[in-house]
């Protein structure tokens, strides 16, 4: 088992969401984390903060801006998918630019939220992962019971209940 399905299961069984917040204006921060107190929120205010604490805190859900005081926020969204190609991605920018829309989009954001954003565009999105992860954690169920289906068989033949005579 490689070290990104590790990481993988561990997010898919977190009790309390981990939600990484990728944003440098202060005050967006702070309304983030007041907005989801139910959730552990950890923030990052620049591209190598948040590469660190993706890491750190492989998060289930990662609210990202794209303009950031050291870089493109499109980076580390770049960066997150050669980590984790099924991370759950939203952007959460300023910018209108329908340029921007397409590129998010195209790097495999699941979502885009223009600021200012609102309680409820946040919790539209994390109800939106939890429907996410449930298909995630059914399709990995599916897989191992496949897998272990495949192993029996092949150790018994095809009788799944040997002859007791």
């Amino acid at each position: 088992m490689s070290a990104q399905d590790v990481g993988s299961i561990r997010k898919a069984y977190h009790e309390d969401l981990v939600i990484l917040i990728v944003e440098d204006h202060m005050i967006f921060c702070k309304e983030a984390r007041h907005a989801l107190p139910q959730h552990k929120v950890v923030l990052a205010r620049s591209v190598e903060e948040a590469k660190e604490q993706y890491d750190d805190c492989l998060p289930n859900i990662t609210f990202l801006d794209i303009d950031l005081p050291d870089g493109d926020g499109f980076a580390v969204l770049d960066y997150i998918r050669s980590q984790d190609p099924s991370a759950y991605v939203i952007i959460l920018s300023g910018s209108k630019l329908q340029d921007d829309l397409n590129a998010a989009q195209n790097k495999g954001a699941q979502g885009y939220i223009i600021k200012p954003f609102t309680r409820s565009r946040l919790e539209y999105y994390i109800n939106e992962y939890m429907k996410f992860r449930e298909q995630n954690i059914k399709s990995a169920i599916s897989e191992i019971e496949n897998h272990r289906f495949k192993a029996v068989k092949s150790t018994t033949g095809d009788k799944l209940y040997p002859d007791s005579s």
